[in-house]
C-alpha cells in the first residue's frame, strides 16, 4: 500500500475530527500530510470525499475480509463493530455530513452489498426460494436499519453510564440478524428448531 496515499487519508481522518468538513479544504490536507506539492494530492485521489471512501473501503476489508458467506456474518459483524468503535469520533463526525458521495451512503452501500451476499449464498446452501425481488428488499431494510443503529451507537458518549457496551451491541445485532435468518429457515422448512451461530452459543454459555 502507498504510503503517501495512507498519509493522506491519516491526515484527512484527523482533519474531519478537528473542524467541519465543509470547511476541509485540499490544501489542509496536503499541508496535515506533510507533502510538498497540492498535485500529489490529486495524484491519488479526485477529491476529499475520495478519501473518505477509501478510508472505509481499505480499513474495513482490512478489518473485516471474509464476509464471503453466511456462515462468517458473526465474526464479520464483531470486527466491523470493533472497527467503528475503535474509529467511533472520526465516524461520529463522517456520518453528519450530508453532501454529496456522502459516507453515509457509502457505508450503507457497502452493508447492503454484504447483505445480499449473506442471502445469496444462504439460499443456495440451503435451496431457499429467495428471489431476486426479495433479497433487494432485504437489501434495502436490513442495511438501513443497521446504519440507523450504528449512527445511535456511535453518538453515545463512551463516558456516560447509559452508554451501550460495544460487548452488548454487537449481541444485540448478532441476535436481530440470526433472528431474521432463522425466520426465513423455519418459514422454508429447512430446520425445525432455532438455529443458534457459533457466537451466540459461546456467549449463551458464557451467560450460564
Amino acid at each position: 500500500m502507498c504510503q503517501t496515499k495512507r498519509d493522506i487519508a491519516r491526515a484527512t481522518k484527523y482533519l474531519v475530527t478537528v473542524q467541519d468538513f465543509s470547511a476541509i479544504t485540499v490544501s489542509d490536507i496536503v499541508e496535515a500530510a506533510g507533502l510538498r506539492r497540492r498535485q500529489t494530492f490529486y495524484d491519488y485521489f479526485r477529491d476529499k470525499y475520495d478519501v473518505l471512501e477509501w478510508i472505509y473501503r481499505v480499513e474495513v476489508t482490512e478489518v473485516a475480509p471474509n464476509c464471503t458467506s453466511y456462515r462468517n456474518w458473526p465474526s464479520t459483524l464483531r470486527r466491523m463493530m470493533e472497527y467503528f468503535s475503535a474509529n467511533r469520533r472520526f465516524y461520529r463526525k463522517a456520518l453528519e455530513i450530508d453532501e454529496r458521495n456522502a459516507p453515509e451512503d457509502v457505508i450503507e452501500a457497502h452493508i447492503s452489498e454484504m447483505i445480499g451476499v449473506i442471502f445469496t449464498d444462504l439460499g443456495e446452501r440451503e435451496h431457499l426460494p429467495i428471489t431476486t425481488a426479495y433479497c433487494v428488499f432485504l437489501q434495502r431494510m436490513l442495511s438501513s436499519a443497521l446504519l440507523r443503529e450504528l449512527k445511535t451507537y456511535l453518538d453515545q458518549d463512551p463516558a456516560e453510564e447509559s452508554t451501550v457496551p460495544l460487548e452488548a451491541e454487537i449481541e444485540n445485532l448478532r441476535r436481530y440478524i440470526e433472528d431474521g435468518i432463522n425466520g426465513l429457515l423455519l418459514r422454508a422448512g429447512c430446520i425445525s428448531e432455532y438455529l443458534h451461530s457459533a457466537e451466540t452459543r459461546a456467549a449463551d454459555s458464557i451467560a450460564i
